[in-house]
């Protein structure tokens, strides 16, 4: 056996064995943080192998394995849990108003004008300044175009969680002050 085939065995396996761990730490009355870290380094260490036998393909391969395991892990709780007693809620979330309260309408319009232009414009930057400084540290042209491309959703993806987490405007200003930070300080790097 060669090193590269026990380090994908190694990637296919600890994503398996992880989702049990996890499950088992997830499933007494309260959290096991021992077992839960073990679960969680079990996955991380199969991505990590798998990485190290076949690059991309060999993390894809990891990952695959432990979205299985937790799918059939899932499928079995909701096929064996014995239906629950208790009503379910009829609280509402907000998302239309009751009879006579406000539509919010601008601020509902603002909301999603920091959430979904704001937010991807600072995502822009980040993106476009992530490839100014990978080009800086020497990586290709076409990685660090790629590089960029990555950051892009992720980030933005990031901010607009955070955003829509933020209970006032002004804290909304915040994070997008913080997030464009970066922009600033690498800018001048880059």
């Amino acid at each position: 056996m060669t090193k590269s085939s026990v380090l994908l065995a190694f990637a296919l396996i600890a994503p398996l064995i992880g989702v049990g761990v996890l499950r088992l730490a997830w499933a007494g009355p309260r959290r096991s943080v021992g077992a839960n870290a073990a679960g969680w380094a079990l996955m991380l260490g199969g991505a990590l192998a798998g990485g190290m036998a076949h690059g991309a393909w060999g993390v894809s391969i990891s990952a695959l394995m432990g979205m299985a395991a937790a799918f059939l892990v899932l499928a079995w709780a909701a096929v064996a849990s014995p239906p629950s007693k208790a009503r379910a809620s009829n609280r509402r979330v907000g998302l239309i108003p009751q009879k006579g309260e406000p539509l919010r309408l601008a601020g509902r319009a603002l909301t999603f004008v920091l959430v979904a232009v704001v937010a991807a414009i600072v995502a822009v930057g980040l993106a476009v300044t992530t490839r100014g400084v990978a080009g800086k540290a020497g990586v290709g042209a076409a990685d660090a175009t790629v590089l960029a491309y990555f950051v892009l959703p992720i980030v933005w993806s990031l901010i607009a969680f955070v955003l829509l987490m933020q209970e006032s405007r002004r804290r909304q200003a915040i994070v997008l002050g913080v997030a464009s930070l970066p922009i600033l300080a690498l800018g001048l790097v880059a």
